[in-house]
This record gives structure tokens, sequence and C-alpha cells, in this order.
């Protein structure tokens, strides 16, 4: 299998297909449209920051596709004044300038009445932090018209007395995106709260915030379309409801690590978009039947009997209702493959729907696999045969990254036959933790035989030469070989940024 250098120490590469050199004979003309004068470019900068002034901080951001010239151009829109249209706070105990230092610069942009804050973040990594010092950052802040505040405490004093008062969300009336790190959040049901207009997106990351709390939050957030939730351990029971005919704005739901959760339901939220879930197994789980999700990520804990059975009507209910049909991006852990593998042939005998209804649109597919033995590789072929993935254009697989033991055993059988057809238009296969075992190498010829229109498949191994592993075909071997010299195969020794999948970021925001 011949490697050649690709441009770094780590990472090998067989040839690529002759039709991924650029034809410079064949070169599109330029259209009138892109050969037309950059008007926008044109305009003195004075008036570019001028006309970014009257925009929220979204709106700003959309602008820098509008033309080279304006790519960066929102990020200092305030800075005609002298002063910087982000801030970032970090405070240490000893810290240089100091707190107060920081403080009063805040307090007198806030008094000019001229420097407005796009993004304001307050790192607290000081137990010496007054709980009245605490309060003065964040309604200077909120003075200077923040849209994204991002507040994270790190060393709360003892005893705790710092918690961020969701009375200050609703006093910036530009907010738009909150962001809360390790800390308690008080004021929730105080009858004085009010709701907070203009706030879209909430994310909180280990704050002590139980059921009740959460609804009410949401309950004040009339507009609020992004909502995520990360290692949250006092939450049980999240539920949104639409609280007094309220119309519910959610697109996006992200929940992660939050250990005691036991139930999830946001069946009400028709507008969802996304949903992604990282978790223990839930005893109830319910997603919108009339949603169009887009996306949609599951990836559950330990496998238990029990937890199967709940798994197996959930996914029932979504298959009966086409909650999947409209997805375009998927990713399942193998816990959850386990259980939906053989569900859609299952309602198609009871409920004659037609198979290619569950998958139509899916046009990328992630597997998390916690193991790769038979079995594992039995749902794999279970699931691309019953889903009928016909438009299926990107596969990426996470193998263990400790691999499954290559013993041959009874358990080493396949017991499902893999699928005939249904990959003709996948091109791009990428293949993580690949450590030659021969189920994955198995996979791995698969694919390249199944995959007509495939263009290009990475193997991701910290070892870029096959050895001898037990139960390992040399025909396999030989077969992996020639799509190498074709091309089509690229081994790589560690994860880049090349194809990597739509959900590499789904926690990247927190």
């Amino acid at each position: 299998m011949a490697l050649q250098p690709d441009g770094d120490a780590t990472a090998k590469r067989l040839c690529l297909p002759a039709d991924d050199e650029p034809n410079q004979h064949n070169a599109a003309p330029v259209s009138a449209a892109a050969a037309a004068p950059d008007h926008l470019s044109a305009l003195p900068e004075v008036l570019q920051q001028r006309i970014l002034s009257f925009l929220p901080l979204k709106s700003a951001i959309v602008t820098s596709s509008l033309s080279s010239s304006w790519r960066h151009l929102w990020k200092g829109r305030w800075q005609d004044d002298g002063n910087p249209s982000s801030l970032h706070h970090h405070l240490l105990p000893y810290s240089s300038p100091s707190s107060k230092k920081l403080l009063d610069s805040l307090e007198l942009r806030r008094s000019q009445g001229r420097g407005r804050l796009d993004r304001y973040s307050l790192v607290v990594d000081t137990p010496a932090m007054s709980a009245r010092r605490f309060s003065r950052y964040l309604e200077s802040a909120a003075g200077c018209g923040v849209e994204d505040l991002r507040v994270e405490l790190r060393s709360p004093p003892s005893p705790a007395t710092l918690r961020f008062p969701f009375s200050a969300a609703a006093a910036s009336p530009a907010l738009a995106c909150l962001t809360l790190h390790g800390i308690e959040v008080s004021g929730l049901n105080s009858r004085a709260a009010r709701p907070c207009s203009a706030l879209e997106v909430i994310r909180l990351h280990s704050v002590r915030i139980n059921d009740g709390g959460l609804a009410r939050m949401l309950a004040l957030c009339p507009r609020l379309r992004v909502l995520g939730l990360h290692s949250c351990d006092d939450l049980r029971r999240i539920t949104v409801t639409a609280a007094l005919g309220m119309r519910l704005n959610l697109r996006s739901v992200t929940i992660a690590g939050c250990s005691r959760v036991v139930e999830v339901d946001v069946a009400v939220v028709s507008s969802l978009r996304s949903f992604r879930y990282s978790g223990g197994f839930l005893s109830s789980f319910y997603l919108p039947g009339g949603a169009c999700l887009a996306d949609l990520y599951i990836r559950f804990g330990v496998q238990r009997s029990g937890n199967v059975l709940i798994c197996k009507k959930v996914f029932s209910e979504w298959f009966e209702s086409h909650v999947c049909s409209k997805l375009t991006t998927l990713t399942i852990c193998s816990n959850v493959l386990f259980v939906v593998s053989s569900l859609p042939i299952a309602i198609v005998h009871a409920e004659s729907v037609k198979m290619d209804d569950f998958f139509k649109n899916m046009t990328e597919l992630q597997l998390l696999m916690l193991e790769m033995r038979a079995p594992d590789l039995a749902n794999i072929y279970m699931f691309l045969k019953n889903s009928q993935c016909s438009n299926l254009e990107r596969l990426f697989v996470q193998l263990p990254s400790i691999p499954s033991e290559p013993l041959v055993d009874p358990f080493d059988y396949v017991a499902v036959e893999p699928p005939e057809n249904g990959l003709e238009n996948l091109r791009v296969v990428k293949i993580v933790n690949f450590n030659w075992n021969h189920i994955e190498l198995r996979l791995v010829c698969f694919l390249l035989r199944k995959a007509t229109s495939l263009h290009k498949m990475i193997l991701v191994t910290p070892t870029l030469v096959p050895f001898n592993a037990p139960g390992i075909q040399k025909a396999d071997l030989l077969f992996l070989a020639e799509a190498g010299a074709n091309g089509k195969v690229i081994l790589r020794e560690s994860n880049d940024a090349v194809a990597q999948p739509f959900h590499s970021d789904a926690f990247a925001d927190f």
C-alpha cells in the first residue's frame, strides 16, 4: 500500500483521484456579478461604521458576508470613540490591573454614555470578590448596552455569596445572549421579576438551578431561540411548556452531562429544528411530532435492559410520527443504534408506512461506537438496510478509543447480511480510531464496495501499516491496498480539521 507524504509529519496520504486536480481549461467564466464593482467596500469607513451602529449584534455579524472589507468590520463598530466593542475581565487575587481599576474604567465608560458593548465576559477567579462589587460590574455592563454577556465563577467566596440576579438580564434591554458558568441564579421567583424582552440565547454550565427555576426562567424569555444546559446537576425533569398562551420560538435545545436528569419533554415546541442530548438513559423522552428537525444528536450512557425497552418505545413513537423524516444530520451512539436498527422494518409491517420515509432527507450520519464487535457491525448493517438512507453523502464513524480485543470467538459471527444498496450517493467516509481490527476492516471493505460514488475515505489510525491481527483476511487487505492505489483511501495519524462532522462542535459554545 504505497503512501505519500501529505505535507506534515503526522499524516500520510494516498494519491487523490485525478478529478481532484483543478482543470484550468474548463474553469467557469467569471460571472458579470462577480466582476461588478464592490460599492460596499468603496464606502468611507466612517460611514460603514455608522451603518453598523444602527444594527443589533446578530445583524452586524451577518454583514461580514457582504464584502471582503466588511468581514471583520463589525468587531470594531464602537471603536470610533476609542473603546473596544468587546471586553474580557478575568479577576484574579493579584491581577494587574486590579479589579478596582477595571471596574472604575467600566463605570466611566457607562457614565460617558458613548461606550456601547457588543460582548462582555466576566470571570471571577478570586474568593475576595464582594457581592456589592460584583453587582456593580453587572450594572455597568448593562448600562453599556451589552448584547452578549458571559459570567463565570471559578473561585467562589466561602460562604457562597455571589449569585447572578436574573433582574440584571431584564435590566439590559439589548441583551440577546446570556452564558452563565458555575454560578447560582437568584430572583427568578420574585414577584418583581420582569421579562427579558430581547434575550434569545441562554447557556447554563454547572449552574445550580432546579426544575421550577428553569421553568420560570423560560417563562420570562418569550423570544428565546437557543437553550443550552451543561452539567446542571440539580435538574431532573426538563419540561418546556407554553406559559399563558405564549408562542414558543425555541429552535435549538442542547442538554449535556446533567447527571440527574430522567425526563426531557419538549413535545409542544413545534418550532424546534435542532436537538442534542448527551447523558444517561431517560425514563421519558418526548420530541415534537410536528417539528421539522434538521439535526439530531443523541448519546446515551451505559446500556441497561430496562432502559432499552423505554428507548424502543420512544423511538417507535418518533418513527410513527415521522419526527426524523426531515432530518439532514443525525448523530447516534451504539446504544441507540442497538435499539433503532430494527425499528423501521417493524413499523413498516405494522403501520404500512413507506420504508424510505424515515430518513429520506438525511445527508450526514455520524455513529459513535462504544464497542466494535460483530453484533455492532450487524447493527450498522441493519440500520443502513432498514432506514434506506438513499441521500446519504457523508458518513462518520468514531470507533472506541480503546479498541475492542481482536479475538476470534463465537460472537465474531455477523448474523446480518450487509445491505445491497442505499449508499449510491455516499461520497465521503471518515473513520476515527481505526485499529485494523478485523471487524473494523470488514466495515471499511463493505463501504468501499457498496459506495459507488465514493470520493474519499479517511482512516485515522495510530498504525499506518496493518498488522497480523487474528481474523484479518488477506483478501480484505489486498482490496484495501487496491483502493489506496486508486486514491480513495487516505491514512492519517491525527484527527485534523479535514472532513469534520457537523456535530464535531456540538457542545463547543459552553
